[in-house]
């Protein structure tokens, strides 16, 4: 079998499996809003970056003129860089499961573990982990958690991560040296994607298994404060993965089941910038030289790196 061929098959498994997993868990749901936000059509030019590039969950740019993605070949997971001329290398091999990727100070803090079975089992198996991004040199900097997928590192240097699937679901804020880790928002169930808007002071989570698809920001100071935007027609199988908080002020979403959709949760609307882009895992924008700071840049499951521009006229 083609390593395209496996790479399809593991996607669809992927979404498959994590399906199945959503119809036996909206019994528990935490309470949505009665409304859905209103959503229109606002479709922006969408062209390809790089592609074949095996399983890509997450990405991110050190501000220097290179693109860092998390991706998994076969059965091996490293952190790749890309630069703008879709010149590709290695920047860590031998990374199990990577997940989110966050650059600052000089580094690439990234999750790992984020495997399915980790999730189902309970497995203690993940970790926070830091690259230098001058050197090199990994550190290690919280051990023992289970399926971290989504994280953010906040201005104080903690961390939170999130998990999606399993029996204890949701958000752990970790210490910035990594020795203490505490529940955040119990409330907020099936967390996927994070970000943080230091706008507005919230960490922001997606959350995939509900019955509809939903985000709830969460005031970092005020964690019992959650407000939550209800995406509504996407439903079950929409499954909104990472995002990201644009220049704009406003949330930008990449869907799993192909959807990129910019939610503005102050006027209770939301709009689709492009569909059918099947197995989209997270969004940001360009930063550093080369890579255009107002298109948006995504990943998919299937290894292939867009930009989205604004269309005009």
């Amino acid at each position: 079998m083609s390593d395209a061929r496996r790479r399809r098959r593991g996607a669809v498994a992927r979404l498959a499996s994590t399906a199945a997993v959503a119809l036996t868990a909206v019994v528990g749901a935490a309470p949505v809003p009665a409304s859905a936000v209103a959503i229109t059509p606002c479709p922006w030019r969408a062209t390809t970056v790089a592609s074949g590039l095996g399983s890509l969950e997450n990405l991110g740019f050190d501000g220097a003129g290179t693109m860092l993605v998390s991706r998994t070949v076969g059965s091996s997971g490293q952190l790749y860089r890309l630069t703008p001329d879709g010149t590709g290398s290695t920047l860590l091999p031998n990374v199990a499961a990577p997940g989110s990727i966050t650059v600052a100070d000089g580094a690439a803090y990234f999750t790992t573990g984020n495997n399915f079975l980790s999730g189902i089992f309970g497995n203690k198996n993940g970790s926070i982990a830091r690259v230098d991004l001058g050197t090199g040199a990994p550190t290690t900097i919280a051990t023992k958690l289970t399926m971290p997928n989504g994280m953010v590192r906040l201005p104080d240097g903690s961390f939170v991560v999130s998990r999606n699937i399993g029996w204890t679901t949701g958000l752990t804020r970790i210490s910035a040296d990594g020795t203490r880790e505490s529940r955040l928002a119990p409330a907020v169930t099936m967390a996927n994607g994070l970000t943080y808007d230091p706008a507005r002071g919230t960490v922001i989570a997606s959350m995939d298994l509900h019955p509809v698809s939903t985000l709830a920001l969460v005031d970092i100071n005020d964690p019992a404060h959650i407000r939550t935007v209800d995406l509504g027609l996407f439903g079950l199988f929409g499954f909104p993965d990472d995002l990201t908080v644009g220049p704009d002020g406003l949330i930008y979403l990449a869907m799993d089941g192909g959807d990129i959709v910019r939610i503005d949760p102050d006027r209770h609307a939301a709009c689709i910038l492009a569909s059918g882009l099947f197995g989209s895992t997270s969004v940001r924008f360009g930063a550093g030289p080369g890579w255009d700071p107002h298109a948006l840049y995504s990943t998919d499951l299937f290894g292939t790196i867009r930009k989205l521009t604004p269309t005009t006229g």
